[in-house]
């Protein structure tokens, strides 16, 4: 019966959550799986850039002189494209769970 009771309790209080809460966390769920989703997109985009500038740069080490330079910078801008949607994605996935953290402060303050 103690055992019952304790169990009881700590399901009660211990997992349950407030009314509001629980809409707070599915808005927060919400943004944290849209912004993994924008991130794997991102990041599955970068990918063959990076493959891209990897093959120019093993052209460019068997070319040499200044095609080789020419290969280099191709794979460079390849790379910072790359990096520059990898960060973009960061960025907006910042911004949605900022918002959806708005959103739940909104609902708190009601």
């Amino acid at each position: 019966m103690r055992a019952f009771l304790l169990v009881s309790l700590f399901f009660v209080f211990g997992c349950s959550q407030s009314p509001q809460g629980q809409p707070a966390a599915k808005i927060r769920s919400d943004a944290d799986n849209q912004a993994q989703s924008i991130i794997a997109r991102a990041d599955a985009q970068a990918k063959p850039l990076d493959a891209q500038a990897d093959a120019l740069q093993n052209e460019a080490k068997q070319a040499g002189g200044y095609t080789a330079k020419r290969l280099n910078v191709q794979a460079d801008a390849l790379r910072k494209q790359g990096k520059l949607l990898r960060e973009q994605a960061d960025e907006q996935g910042d911004a949605i769970k900022e918002a959806a953290d708005a959103r739940v402060k909104a609902l708190e303050s009601r």
